[in-house]
């Protein structure tokens, strides 16, 4: 069973952004509770080769000290995995005044950049590629003034945007139709910016902690509803409301899911939740406005969702097959070779249930979601933690102390 009590590692997407933004900062930043994700150490890596001095302390916060003058004699900036540091970093360097190329792993490389590139490019950034994908060059840019509307869900081409702009000396309006994650815009709030539209600001220094990732609680939070006897509290969990669809939804479908707590720190909601094991869930249907609140929680929900009475559905989630991998059919895969009754529809699946799943092989697509989605769906079936040195390392992308932690709450 999964039994105790526990504090997660930082927020991976709110890490992105503090790093980036205490880099732009006057003076010395203190970050707490960073994440260590491959991922954000990609985003360091990046700062750092632009001249940012960023130090990790003996207490195990993080300092930065502010960059007024990014200068870098690397031309070539490796993202690894991670799309945040590469959309972001679009956005953020020519609008800097660094010239160079950013190109990332074989799954990254594969992932769509256009829809940053062009709205990036009206905004009078000077941006070369020879496809829709990494690698892409680019040069020192000034902005144009600009007004976009976002044409996909995605509060990563958002914060791209919104990075570029802040190195503005006009206004540029940018609106999210959409209702993505809102943290880039709850930070810059948070560090004194009060106009309705983006352009030139400089933070003041500042110390921040970051809550912790509340989709890398999706896995813990799920294992607990699925191993009988299992009781689980998570400590100052992020609770973002562009961030809680999962949570949400395993509500909606029966889970014994105790919110408590509720407070705001640095501009962001946290809580303590309690997840105690649920024996009976319901099937669900999820619409596009469902996914976008939860798109990194899909893998997991789809495990729980095989064990939920009757039928349980993902409709129009589109953006799942530009992901780490085309997770649709990364998901049917695997929980078929579970013995899950699942079927692909356009852009989604469908789940008939309860399932007795069986112990099977795993294929991890490459994408760290589906590896933990894998991980727990063994634990529930065989009681085993499944490691080897490929899922370790692929899940060290977004949660590396995902063995320690499951280690530590199985009993």
């Amino acid at each position: 069973m999964i039994k105790g009590i526990i504090n997660l590692p930082g927020d991976k997407s709110i890490s992105h952004r503090v790093l980036i933004l205490a880099s732009i900062s006057k003076g010395k930043s203190t970050i707490h509770n960073l994440s260590s994700s491959e991922d954000v150490k990609r985003t360091i890596n990046i700062l750092k080769k632009c001249g940012t001095q960023i130090i990790k302390n003996p207490n195990g916060s993080t300092t930065i000290i502010g960059n007024q003058s990014f200068q870098s004699e690397t031309k070539r900036f490796y993202c690894g995995n991670s799309g945040s540091t590469a959309r972001f970093m679009l956005g953020f360097l020519p609008s800097k005044g660094i010239s160079g190329t950013l190109y990332g792993d074989k799954s990254l490389s594969k992932r769509p950049m256009d829809r940053v590139i062009e709205p990036l490019k009206k905004m009078g950034l000077h941006i070369n590629s020879k496809s829709t994908t990494l690698p892409v060059s680019f040069q020192a840019s000034s902005i144009n003034t600009y007004s976009h509307i976002l044409k996909v869900p995605s509060a990563q081409v958002k914060t791209a945007l919104i990075l570029a702009s802040l190195s503005s000396k006009e206004a540029i309006s940018i609106k999210d139709q959409f209702n993505t994650r809102d943290h880039t815009e709850r930070l810059i709030e948070y560090l004194g910016y009060r106009d309705k539209e983006s352009s030139k600001f400089i933070p003041e220094k500042f110390n921040y902690t970051v809550a912790g990732d509340i989709s890398s609680a999706a896995f813990l939070i799920s294992a607990s509803i699925l191993i009988p006897r299992s009781k689980l509290i998570i400590e100052k969990l992020l609770y973002n409301k562009t961030r809680i669809g999962y949570i949400n939804i395993l509500k909606k479908m029966g889970a014994h899911i105790r919110i408590y707590n509720k407070r705001i720190k640095y501009n962001e909601p946290i809580c303590d939740i309690e997840v105690n094991y649920t024996e009976r869930l319901k099937g669900i249907t999820l619409y596009p406005d469902d996914i976008i609140s939860m798109i990194d929680e899909i893998p997991i929900f789809a495990l729980v969702a095989s064990y939920a009475h009757g039928k349980s559905k993902v409709i129009d989630g589109a953006e799942l097959r530009h992901k780490e991998s085309d997770r649709i059919k990364a998901i049917i895969h695997n929980l078929q070779k579970f013995n899950v009754n699942i079927k692909e529809t356009t852009n989604g699946f469908i789940i008939n249930g309860p399932n007795k799943l069986h112990n099977t092989t795993i294929s991890d697509f490459n994408d760290h979601r589906i590896a933990m989605m894998c991980v727990i769906a063994k634990l529930a079936i065989t009681g085993e933690i499944v490691k080897t040195d490929q899922l370790s390392s692929l899940i060290s992308i977004s949660f590396p102390e995902f063995y320690k932690l499951i280690k530590k709450i199985y009993v």
